[in-house]
């Protein structure tokens, strides 16, 4: 069962991520978070380790250099002390050639007081690469 308070905290963060609202997201996420988003080398431009807010923001515009987040529905969490992983069923558009990427993603969040303090993802990278032209099928 999750607590209100880690609830509200995940829903605060996913409406500023929407929105684009960096003051929400500075609100929601410690000033030194961690991105880990794991990928070969090369494939994915997001991919990689993102530090501080400035490498969090550095790690969401490269996101958004090159998708499009259309529908994100979450498909189950779990909390486990302060980690809350979610499993996520999403689809986006590549923004240089239109097509069109159906993933199941697990976004693992480690708060501290209150604020996201770690924020890992694991995707189906061969289905972003695919997307992005940067692997055959």
């Amino acid at each position: 069962m999750m607590s209100d308070a880690v609830r509200e905290t995940l829903d605060r963060y996913y409406a500023a991520l929407k929105a684009g609202d960096e003051a929400g997201l500075r609100g929601v996420v410690t000033e030194d978070i961690e991105v880990h988003y794991p990928a070969p080398e090369g494939l994915l431009p997001w991919a990689g380790d993102w530090t501080g807010f400035e490498g969090f923001r550095a790690f969401l515009s490269a996101l958004g250099d090159h998708l499009v987040i259309d529908r994100v529905e979450p498909l189950a969490i779990h909390l486990a002390g302060d980690t809350v992983i979610t499993v996520l069923k999403g689809e986006w558009t590549v923004k240089a050639n239109g097509r069109t990427v159906r993933t199941e993603t697990v976004n693992m969040f480690t708060l501290r007081d209150g604020r996201i303090a770690r924020y890992q993802v694991f995707s189906d990278t061969a289905a972003l690469g695919l997307g992005l032209g940067r692997l055959a099928a």
